[in-house]
């Protein structure tokens, strides 16, 4: 399979196919109607009557069994040509793309870049041929798929796997048929990149897109490189039979603890159950107050949840969506974070800053520029109120398991803001606290690289860096807040790199001050400070400092 068979695909002959197909069903029908009504034979009692009333039966079964096998190679049909057609453009596009960039695609799927005279955008035309590659194979891969798919529909056909169900009529054959004919909608590929998953989703037809998030939302709702506003709809969908799930094993534990008593391992789950129950819940009443739609488009995405993979729940939430968004915010918190203790406050926090930002870029006259806000919590980090003995969460901020635990699918997650933007490159800040700032650290520094452009690190016990080419940012571009009260200032150098007050990256003031917008500003003091308003209802003038960041402006 290659992109010249894609080329090469006749959906004319699909289309003729599935219309002559429709019109014998239609005549299969008529025959059915005219037999039924033959078989009523009124008036006609007699032995002979009896045996064409039979024939009657056993001809009716053989067209309900035609209507089947009608409605199936129908449908596969009129899927075929739809996903078809739906490469044919990708690709027409693909080349055409290619072709304004002196770019070209081969059948399979490679792609060379014509050598050009200008050498300071070689990295940026290395990029678009990488990009241009990968959803070009992705085509090949689409391709290969819905060619075996046929195949296998027109072996069930040949080999009469085609089943009526049972149906009593023809129309309900029928209907049998098509279930058994449509294409299948290929799944997410596991241990790709943001890249390659959203080159896989742009290759699938509107019809099996809609499929997969119709009868399989599981598989998409915590993909990296699935658009956010699909990976919303299937979280979300997934919402209620999460908690019932969750309330089932709870009943069911319950049950298990009378019968062989407390300090067992099911003692130990169930404690975790009833937290993620709690966090089910709380992500329920989080979404169902300003769910984003496209008619509600400042509202809150659910980008991730999880809670099957650790001891509690994860999740994340973004205010706004990022893909069409010119500036997205990442924000990595610490330790006692947990959806349902911490959620309803990032979220506020989350949108004074987005609201501060929006201000920023309307007086730096660029107001119709997007913001998205996003609260990042799809790893655990040290939490008191978690399953854990008491005093065990303190013991593990001393360590760095459960950030470098979570550093990958923070980089991924990076990867995935870029992927899926409509924008050519979009502004992203990375806003990392306390033990997340240094989950974020080894997240900038992942060996598959990120599209963050600033870095911002608050109340931080170290990220394994000293300047910014070492996090994977220019010069200039990372950022270190540390409060007069903060008890972390009093950590030293260690085990986590040098103290973030003894780095290289900009150092910036949090004390109280009237900022350059002329409002009175608190400072940040002690460790929760940084992202939350001050006593006057203002952000603190290290929240400010965020929002100017936010918005592509220097933060004084």
């Amino acid at each position: 399979m290659d992109l010249a068979t894609i080329d090469v695909w006749n959906t004319g002959a699909l289309d003729t196919m599935a219309d002559s197909l429709g019109k014998r069903v239609t005549t299969v029908s008529e025959v059915d109607e005219a037999l039924r009504t033959a078989s009523r034979l009124p008036g006609w009692y007699s032995e002979g009557a009896d045996s064409a009333r039979t024939l009657y039966t056993l001809t009716a079964d053989d067209l309900r069994d035609e209507a089947a096998v009608l409605g199936a190679a129908r449908q596969l049909a009129v899927e075929t040509s739809s996903a078809v057609n739906h490469l044919k453009g990708r690709l027409a596009g693909l080349r055409a793309q290619a072709a304004g960039a002196s770019m070209t695609i081969h059948n399979d799927g490679s792609v060379t870049a014509a050598p050009t005279p200008e050498h300071g955008d070689d990295e940026a035309r290395e990029g678009l041929r990488k990009s241009l590659e990968t959803s070009a194979r992705a085509l090949i891969t689409q391709a290969a798929d819905i060619d075996s798919d046929a195949a296998l529909v027109f072996d069930a056909i040949r080999n009469g796997k085609i089943s009526t169900h049972g149906a009593a009529s023809i129309d309900e054959a029928m209907k049998a048929g098509v279930e058994q004919g449509g294409l299948s909608a290929l799944e997410p590929p596991k241990q790709k990149t943001p890249y390659e998953v959203k080159a896989y989703w742009d290759a699938l037809s509107p019809e099996q897109k809609q499929s997969l998030l119709r009868d399989r939302p599981e598989l998409l709702g915590n993909v990296d490189g699935i658009p956010s506003a699909v990976r919303h709809e299937a979280n979300v969908a997934q919402l209620g039979p999460v908690l019932k799930q969750l309330e089932d094993r709870r009943d069911q534990l319950k049950e298990q603890i009378k019968l062989w008593g407390l300090l067992t391992n099911e003692d130990a789950e169930l404690e975790q159950v009833e937290k993620k129950i709690d966090d089910v819940k709380k992500l329920q009443e989080l979404i169902g107050g300003d769910e984003w739609s496209p008619d509600n488009p400042l509202g809150r995405m659910l980008l991730v949840m999880d809670t099957h993979s650790g001891e509690q729940g994860k999740a994340a939430i973004a205010l706004g969506n990022p893909d069409d968004a010119d500036h997205v915010s990442v924000a990595t918190p610490g330790l006692d974070t947990s959806i349902r203790n911490s959620f309803g406050s990032m979220l506020d926090e989350s949108g004074a800053l987005r609201r501060q930002t929006l201000e920023g870029l309307g007086d730096a006259g660029r107001g119709d520029e997007k913001v998205s806000t996003i609260s990042w919590l799809d790893f655990e980090p040290p939490d008191n109120d978690s399953s854990r003995f008491p005093g065990i969460p303190y013991l593990e901020v001393a360590q760095q398991d459960r950030a470098s635990d979570g550093a990958p699918d923070l980089a991924n997650f990076y990867r995935a803001i870029d992927a899926t933007s409509t924008k050519d490159d979009p502004h992203i800040v990375a806003l990392g606290h306390s033990y997340g700032s240094l989950t974020q650290g080894l997240a900038l520094q992942d060996p598959g690289g990120h599209p963050v452009d600033e870095a911002v690190f608050y109340g931080s016990p170290g990220f394994e860096a000293n300047d910014e080419p070492e996090l994977g940012l220019n010069d200039g571009h990372g950022y270190v807040m540390m409060g007069t009260s903060d008890f972390i200032e009093h950590v030293g150098g260690g085990p986590n790199g040098p103290a973030q007050v003894e780095t290289k990256l900009e150092q910036l003031d949090v004390g109280s001050r009237t900022t350059a917008d002329g409002v009175e500003r608190e400072g940040a003091y002690i460790h929760s400070d940084y992202p939350r308003n001050g006593q006057n209802g203002e952000l603190r003038v290290s929240g400010y400092l965020m929002a100017r960041i936010l918005a592509g402006l220097s933060p004084e």
